[in-house]
């Protein structure tokens, strides 16, 4: 089960993609064009193997994140991607990943093949240089978690009679804590404090169900307050553009620490 929760825990947010352009002629001035932008994602996880950044341009000036790839954003090539660890080495990623089946313009890098094992309570700096000399640079300091990570074995959960009841402890720089209950059908997502109560008939705001029939995982991570602030505000269609808390680009650059992965049967 914990190896089926460390993939799980790599599911990041998604968020919608962009508007299609209109071919009716508009009798109003048309907007100037928005220069398309540099975006860099990458999100430290304690409990992956293989660390991904995504550099990509946004072809409208518009970020479009999605989960596992790189929507419909242009990927750039031949970028120069670097993480610092606090104790001084420097982790390069490869520009092709013969044991990632990657798209284009994700790179990666493998903190135990470098000699890092990935410490809760550290800094990370990120650099990023683009073949045309664009310079972007980040950093994030992972939450400290104490105790191993939490896996409940798989249980029988009634979703016409039970509640999903879940709890754990405050940890030091942890900005907030996501909650994510995954299915074959879809994933809900909620960042909170340290605890949620979700009845088993609960529904998404499209009105699917959060428990559907079958097995769902519940994974609880803390994330610093880079992961937090870019993707609740991607989360609120009213919060306008994500922050970004990168120099020279806009997209994120945090750290998730999984806490608590609970493994239900929905009947």
């Amino acid at each position: 089960m914990l190896t089926h929760g460390r993939e799980f825990a790599v599911r990041l947010v998604g968020a919608a993609g962009l508007a299609g352009s209109i071919a009716c002629q508009s009798l109003e001035d048309p907007a100037p064009a928005t220069m398309p932008q540099l975006v860099v994602q990458s999100v430290m996880n304690t409990q992956t193997l293989r660390e991904i950044v995504i550099v990509t341009r946004a072809r409208t000036g518009v970020i479009a994140t999605v989960s596992g790839g790189i929507g419909d954003d242009e990927p750039v090539l031949g970028a120069n991607v670097m993480v610092m660890a606090p104790n001084g080495r420097t982790m390069i990623a490869a520009k092709h990943d013969p044991d990632c089946d990657c798209a284009p313009g994700m790179y990666t890098f493998y903190p135990s093949r470098n000699g890092v094992d990935l410490s809760q309570g550290g800094t990370y700096t990120l650099h990023v240089r683009t073949a045309s000399g664009e310079e972007v640079s980040g950093s994030t300091t992972i939450p400290t978690n104490t105790s191993p990570l939490l896996a409940a074995t798989r249980r029988v959960f009634f979703r016409s009679r039970d509640t999903l009841r879940l709890s754990w402890p405050r940890i030091p720089g942890a900005r907030s804590y996501q909650v994510t209950i995954g299915a074959a059908t879809n994933t809900y997502q909620v960042f909170t404090d340290t605890s949620i109560t979700m009845a088993g008939t609960a529904l998404t705001v499209g009105g699917e169900d959060i428990f559907p029939v079958g097995p769902v995982d519940a994974l609880v991570n803390a994330v610093d307050v880079n992961y937090y602030e870019y993707y609740r505000a991607q989360s609120d269609p009213f919060a306008g553009a994500p922050p970004t808390n990168l120099v020279g680009a806009v997209g994120v650059f945090g750290s998730v620490v999984p806490m608590l992965i609970a493994d239900l049967l929905v009947r």
